[in-house]
């Protein structure tokens, strides 16, 4: 579940120059440094959320964020054999996400982290559930084309690892569902845009051979 956070940090934050004042700059760091062990800092996190949803119940990034904590402890309940509670997490999460993009569909600070939070837990869902699996990558891969779309007119301002991201987390999406030819223009992308560096070198390998073991989003997260 810290590809969550990788993804989403990777993502909203080198996409911040196309959007105002965000949720996400208040709640992410303790979000993050939770995901990956600091159970104080995704308290405080989980509990800003709560806080502004009772000012607030139709804050739509609040909403999304409580929903990818909501996804990374439905991860937890499953890792340690609570299925029901971890299905129950996982219905609430999504449900969450889905509200927050209904309310602001054309926010990028809202399809960003549904999006991010979809797509790894959707990896990990598909041996044991594999429609849902599918049906969640889909979800996202919608999320990530619209923000694509949207930061199109900026996309020369997004940074190296921003735009490797995107791209990234599209083709990987599409290569999830088994889909390799609507893979491949993302590929093509990421090789022609990100040349020389490690996205442009892993989506020539998954070019050549999608079922490649590299990956092709979290390059150079840390």
């Amino acid at each position: 579940m810290r590809l969550i956070a990788l993804l989403v940090l990777a993502l909203s934050a080198s996409l911040a120059v196309l959007a105002q004042q965000r949720f996400d700059f208040k709640v992410r760091e303790d979000m993050f440094a939770g995901m990956d062990g600091d159970t104080a800092a995704f308290d405080r996190a989980m509990k800003l959320i709560a806080d502004t949803l009772t000012t607030d119940p139709s804050h739509a990034e609040a909403l999304v964020w409580r929903g990818d904590g909501r996804l990374f402890q439905a991860g937890q309940a499953f890792q340690r054999g609570a299925i029901t509670e971890g299905q129950a997490l996982a219905a609430q999460a999504t449900a969450d996400m889905d509200r927050a993009v209904s309310l602001a569909p054309d926010d990028i600070a809202v399809r960003i982290p549904r999006a991010a939070g979809l797509l790894p837990f959707a990896r990990g869902m598909r041996p044991f559930n594999s429609p849902e699996a599918d049906r969640l990558t889909k979800t996202a891969i919608g999320d990530f084309e619209f923000v694509v779309a949207a930061s199109t007119p900026n996309w020369s301002r997004l940074s190296e690892h921003g735009r490797g991201e995107l791209l990234g987390a599209l083709a990987d999406g599409w290569l999830q569902l088994g889909d390799v030819d609507k893979a491949r223009p993302y590929l093509d992308r990421m090789t022609a845009e990100l040349a020389g560096t490690a996205y442009g070198k892993n989506a020539a390998l998954r070019r050549t051979d999608p079922a490649a073991k590299v990956p092709l989003t979290c390059l150079g997260c840390h």
